[in-house]
C-alpha cells in the first residue's frame, strides 16, 4: 500500500502544476487588470501604469508565474485587489466550512445510498424494490437548490426544529454549529444518496449473479456470509469510484448551497471574488480545490488497494 500511495502522490506534482499553469494562463486574459482594480473606475492611465511597475506586472509572464509558484509552495498566494487581505488566511478560514458541508454530505450519502442499493437488489422486482426505485428517481430529478429550499422550508419555517441559515463557529458551542450544518448536508448529500444507490444496485446485481456467488450458494454458504462478505466487497470498486466523484463535485460545486444557506465557505467566496474581478483570490481557490479533489482521488486508489489487492503495484 505504501508504494501504491507514493506512486499516486508523485503522479499529482505535475497535475497540480499543470493546473496551476492552465489557471494563470486563462486568468491573463480576464479583461480585469489588477491595478485598475485596486484604483477603481477613476484611475488615471499613468497611474495605472506606474501602479503596474510598482507591483512588477510589467515583467514577462514566465517570470510572473514561477514567481507566483515559489511563493505558493510557502502558503504565500499574495493579497486580495479589493480587500487587501491575505489570500491564505482567507482561504484558512473558509475551507473548513467546504470540508465540513461536502464531508458531512458524502456520509449522508454513503450511509444512506449504500444500504437503499443493497437493499433493491436483494428483493429484486419486489415491491420494496420499486418504492426505493421510485424514490431514488424523484432524488435524481430534484434540483440541489429546489430539494434545499424544500427542506429549509419543512423544518425550519414550519417546524421549527432547526434554524434557518447562518453559520456560528464551533467556538459558540458544538450542537449550535452542528445545527447549522444539518440541512446544508442533506440539501447537498441527498441527490448524491440517489446517484450511490443506483449504482450500488446494479453493482449488487452483476455480484449476485456472478459464478462465484451461485457456486457459494451451492456449496451451502450463508446469504448473509455471501451479501456481506462477499458481493458487497466486490460491488463497491466502481461504487468507491463514484463516491470520490461525488466527493469531488461537492468540493468544486457546493456555492448553491453555501448561497442558500448563507455559509461562508469556498464556494460564496469564488462567487464574490468572480463579480468583484479578485483574480488573486480565484487563481489561488482553484489550485486550493485542485488539491483536496486530487487528495479525495488519491484516497479512492488507496480504497482500490484496499478492496482489490490486484491493483497494488508490486
Amino acid at each position: 500500500m505504501w508504494k501504491l500511495t507514493f506512486a499516486r502522490t508523485i503522479a499529482a506534482v505535475p497535475v497540480v502544476l499543470l493546473v496551476a499553469l492552465c489557471t494563470f494562463i486563462l486568468f491573463r486574459f480576464v479583461p480585469v487588470q489588477a491595478p485598475a482594480a485596486i484604483l477603481g473606475d477613476s484611475a488615471t492611465p499613468a497611474a495605472v501604469a506606474r501602479l503596474t511597475e510598482e507591483m512588477g506586472l510589467d515583467r514577462p509572464a514566465p517570470i510572473i508565474f514561477f514567481e507566483w509558484v515559489a511563493k505558493a509552495l510557502q502558503g504565500d498566494f499574495g493579497r486580495s485587489y479589493v480587500t487587501g487581505r491575505d489570500v491564505a488566511t482567507e482561504i484558512a478560514h473558509r475551507i473548513p466550512i467546504t470540508l465540513a458541508l461536502a464531508l458531512g454530505g458524502i456520509a449522508i450519502a454513503v450511509l444512506l445510498g449504500v444500504p437503499v442499493g443493497v437493499l433493491s437488489a436483494l428483493y429484486r422486482n419486489s415491491f420494496l424494490d420499486r418504492a426505493l426505485t421510485s424514490v431514488v428517481s424523484v432524488l435524481l430529478a430534484m434540483p440541489g437548490f429546489w430539494l434545499a429550499l424544500l427542506l429549509v422550508l419543512l423544518f425550519a419555517v414550519q417546524l421549527r426544529w432547526l434554524p434557518v441559515a447562518g453559520y456560528v463557529p464551533p467556538s459558540a458551542g458544538f450542537w449550535p454549529w452542528l445545527s447549522r450544518f444539518v440541512l446544508p448536508c442533506f440539501a447537498l448529500g441527498l441527490g448524491a444518496t440517489a446517484n450511490i444507490a443506483r449504482h450500488t444496485r446494479s453493482s449488487m446485481l452483476q455480484q449476485l449473479d456472478s459464478q462465484y456467488a451461485r457456486a457459494l450458494t451451492a456449496r451451502g454458504c450463508p446469504r448473509s456470509r455471501l451479501v456481506m462478505r462477499y458481493c458487497l466487497k466486490n460491488a463497491m470498486m466502481p461504487v468507491l469510484a463514484i463516491i470520490g466523484m461525488l466527493t469531488a463535485l461537492m468540493l468544486s460545486g457546493s456555492f448553491v448551497v453555501e448561497k442558500v444557506f448563507s455559509l461562508p465557505g469556498v464556494g460564496t467566496l469564488i462567487l464574490d471574488s468572480i463579480n468583484r474581478g479578485d483574480v488573486p483570490v480565484l487563481q489561488a481557490v482553484i489550485v486550493v480545490v485542485a488539491l483536496f479533489i486530487i487528495a479525495v482521488n488519491l484516497l479512492v486508489d488507496i480504497g482500490y488497494g484496499l478492496l482489490d489487492p490486484k491493483v497494488r503495484p508490486e
